[in-house]
């Protein structure tokens, strides 16, 4: 299954993106809209940019929304999963590992 885990970093958690990882970058589509469900099923449509990176990785930009979940069931360095099994899906859950 590709899942990655992702640390949030301080950017990530005060701004509502993540960057996909070249190891699972061929796993995320081209550049334009997602939708990304949460583990409490909330969905955001999100947006996949492949402009924001000089290799052209993914960043999946979740705004406001990400943020704010990010930032209530989170803290800063936790570890968060990244379920890229569905093309036009990314899930994400608090990681277990």
């Amino acid at each position: 299954m590709p899942t990655f885990q992702l640390t949030l970093h301080r950017t990530y958690y005060s701004q509502g993106f993540f960057n996909v990882t070249v190891d699972f970058d061929q796993h995320v589509g081209d550049e334009g809209p997602v939708r990304l469900v949460l583990d409490n099923g909330e969905e955001i449509e999100g947006y996949i940019n492949r402009h924001a990176n000089r290799n052209e990785t993914a960043r999946v930009m979740g705004g406001t929304e990400l943020r704010d979940w990010f930032q209530a069931n989170f803290r800063v360095m936790d570890k968060v999963d990244v379920d890229l099994s569905q093309f036009d899906v990314i899930r994400l859950k608090r990681s277990h590992k």
